[in-house]
């Protein structure tokens, strides 16, 4: 066995996959882990440099065979597959029991904490229980796990108006206590940054939830923020009850923004530790953060 951390790597190319890549090709690079990339037939594998070994896996009731082999000796396998692709890590998750090397699973979830109640009163939420099945299946299979939990994404908050902000617009959408309570903002790459750091420390992040975020603004502070940006106070407009209570009944994005809102407005984002210490991380002020966005929008 090698005395570098063995990872092995599913969904490099997605929107969260692909901020973590670059991280963990430089510490392979330097020797600091050595990085297996998992890919599916016809994945596009030509931006991996060839000193990274590739192996096919194959998530389908037919796949047993390759995916045992894809996942031989790994001590680490990331998944940050999404869509589709999320329920079909229980194929990964069989490969992987019974394995004597593994020291943790870290599954596509990259979510905030969804509590059962949440889960129960917003049937639009159901995408998160394909999440919990994948958690589920692999407790019941013995393969340990590793969870990452975040806020709302920055691409989320600013370019699709997450929590009702708009930058261009100035305009602040307020719901319940929003004014006051923080909103968990968790920028791209400073997840990436995260997330490859902890798969340095295999046998430490085995059965934790960590949590990842960067940013908690308030209400008052996108306020001020926007003032200050504009030139002027921000329109502010209230996301009712009403709308609420429609919106967690629609699948999948309609029903997370609208949870997302209460989260906010109640302040019920759940645990705050542990959040691991991102070693080399340049933070920015929230300041800084929302006038970078409004320069892309």
């Amino acid at each position: 066995m090698s005395s570098q951390p063995v990872i092995g790597f599913l969904g490099y190319t997605g929107l969260v996959g692909s901020h973590i890549l670059p991280h963990l090709l430089e510490y392979h690079k330097q020797g600091q882990i050595k990085l297996i990339i998992l890919h599916r037939k016809g994945s596009d594998t030509s931006k991996i440099p060839d000193n990274v070994e590739k192996r096919l896996i194959d998530l389908s009731e037919g796949g047993k065979e390759v995916n045992k082999k894809a996942v031989e000796g790994l001590q680490v396998v990331l998944s940050t597959v999404s869509g589709e692709g999320l329920r079909s890590q229980i194929y990964l998750v069989d490969a992987l029991e019974g394995s004597t090397t593994l020291k943790s699973f870290v599954h596509s979830d990259f979510g905030t904490n969804w509590t059962a109640k949440e889960l129960k009163e917003a049937p639009g939420l159901s995408v998160i229980g394909v999440k919990e099945d994948v958690v589920e299946h692999a407790e019941k299979k013995n393969v340990p796990l590793t969870h990452v939990r975040v806020g709302a994404f920055d691409l989320f908050v600013f370019k699709f108006k997450a929590g009702g902000t708009d930058v261009k617009g100035n305009v602040v959408q307020v719901f319940r206590n929003s004014l006051k309570n923080p909103l968990r903002i968790t920028t791209l790459p400073f997840l990436g940054q995260a997330t490859a750091q902890l798969l340095l420390h295999p046998d430490e992040i085995a059965n934790k939830t960590y949590q990842v975020y960067d940013h908690e603004p308030t209400g008052q502070d996108f306020v001020d923020v926007l003032t200050k940006l504009n030139g002027s106070k921000p329109e502010i407009t209230h996301y009712t009850e009403e709308e609420y209570q429609k919106g967690i009944q629609v699948p999948g994005t309609g029903a997370i923004l609208a949870a997302l809102k209460a989260k906010w407005g109640d302040d019920n984002w759940g645990a705050t530790e542990p959040r691991p210490e991102v070693k080399g991380w340049k933070s920015i002020s929230f300041e800084e953060l929302t006038t970078e966005w409004a320069k892309q929008l």
